[in-house]
């Protein structure tokens, strides 16, 4: 079986949801003093490797961590394709590229004496957030670099991803018995009104609203005093994105004063968005890469956001290419052999062009 593969199917056996990565960052250490690399650890546990050698650094970043169902997997192969052999995500999101990369990185470190100089960067918590947000960006040489977390084919390079911000709204009323509704505050009218004025789902070509959460009452026989929403706003146009937030809060703050209730509206997990030109020298240096290896370029955007939002927030310019994974994020995610030595080819001519 191929080195690739064996190290895949070894990576996907180590649990590492958000949050529970300590078992891959002590393998990243361990595969960095094997190679003889110098590595630096932050508080959170991301990981940054580093390779001294001729000219400016170019970063590569992945993420250890898996969504759940991601413990205890156990994978198979079938036809050509890495699937979950039970009731859990196959962990190819992030770990296709992750095993991906350390192959390609050894490969490189083996046969080219003359080496260029890269920085690896190994995430937690991307899943979730909190994790890339806090690392500390000094620590940084590279000016530009890569991430492979998009499940599409390869050869796709992303040129935008959007602005992304979580909310929650809370009516607060005052309860009383449903037979005397009128003694009370109904915290589910405001609620109801501000669904009816908000579009929901794609607003126009760059901008989602979702609510995704609906909480609230006590009782089938009590008028509810606290109704919570949660939601989240995605658009690719930073105006539009500050515009329509504003519209969510004043929607729910104008209801909630019709209603006279009380009404308290947060935002959190801001993650800021990009978009590239594909005229761009680096992009050009990809898709050269791309046509050596008679891979098809593809230029897409995304309304999923990844640790590339982040660094190009941090004058970095990161490209998100497409991983390959099929059914990302489901018990049915897979990936192709083929897909996975195809990345790895991928990786180590990306030296070649850096």
């Amino acid at each position: 079986m191929d080195k690739i593969v064996d190290l895949f199917l070894k990576l996907v056996q180590i649990d590492s949801p958000s949050g529970k990565e300590k078992n891959m960052i002590l393998f990243i250490i361990d595969w960095a003093k094997k190679q003889n690399l110098s590595y630096q650890v932050d508080k959170l546990g991301n990981v940054l490797v580093k390779n001294q050698g001729k000219g400016k650094p170019i970063l590569f970043c992945v993420h250890l961590d898996t969504v759940q169902p991601g413990e205890g997997i156990k994978s198979v192969i079938k036809n050509g394709r890495i699937k979950s052999a039970g009731d859990t995500i196959l962990g190819a999101d992030n770990k296709v590229a992750l095993a991906s990369l350390l192959i390609a990185v050894e490969e490189y470190l083996e046969n080219n004496s003359n080496q260029k100089s890269f920085e690896l960067l190994f995430t937690v918590k991307e899943e979730t957030g909190g994790g890339i947000e806090n690392f500390p960006f000094k620590w940084l040489k590279s000016k530009k670099g890569l991430v492979f977390d998009c499940a599409k084919p390869l050869g796709n390079i992303i040129l935008s991803s959007p602005y992304i911000i979580s909310f929650k709204t809370e009516f607060i009323g005052q309860s009383t018995h449903a037979s005397t509704p009128e003694k009370g505050k109904n915290a589910l009218l405001p609620a109801i009104k501000s669904l009816n004025k908000l579009i929901i789902g794609k607003t126009d070509k760059n901008t989602k609203i979702n609510i995704g959460l609906i909480n609230g009452g006590s009782g089938i026989n009590v008028v509810p005093n606290k109704i919570v929403l949660s939601g989240e706003l995605r658009s690719y146009n930073k105006v539009q994105f500050e515009n329509k937030l504003k519209k969510i809060e004043d929607v729910f703050y104008n209801e909630s004063k019709k209603y006279q209730t009380k009404l308290i509206f947060k935002t959190y997990g801001f993650c800021p968005g990009y978009k590239h030109n594909k005229s761009s020298e680096f992009i050009k240096n990809i898709s050269g890469v791309f046509k050596d290896l008679n891979i098809k370029t593809q230029f897409d955007y995304s309304f999923g956001v990844s640790d590339a939002n982040i660094l190009n927030n941090h004058g970095i310019e990161i490209i998100n290419l497409g991983d390959g994974v099929i059914d990302s994020h489901t018990i049915r995610e897979q990936i192709e052999v083929k897909t996975l030595i195809q990345l790895k080819e991928i990786i180590k001519k990306i030296f070649d062009y850096s």
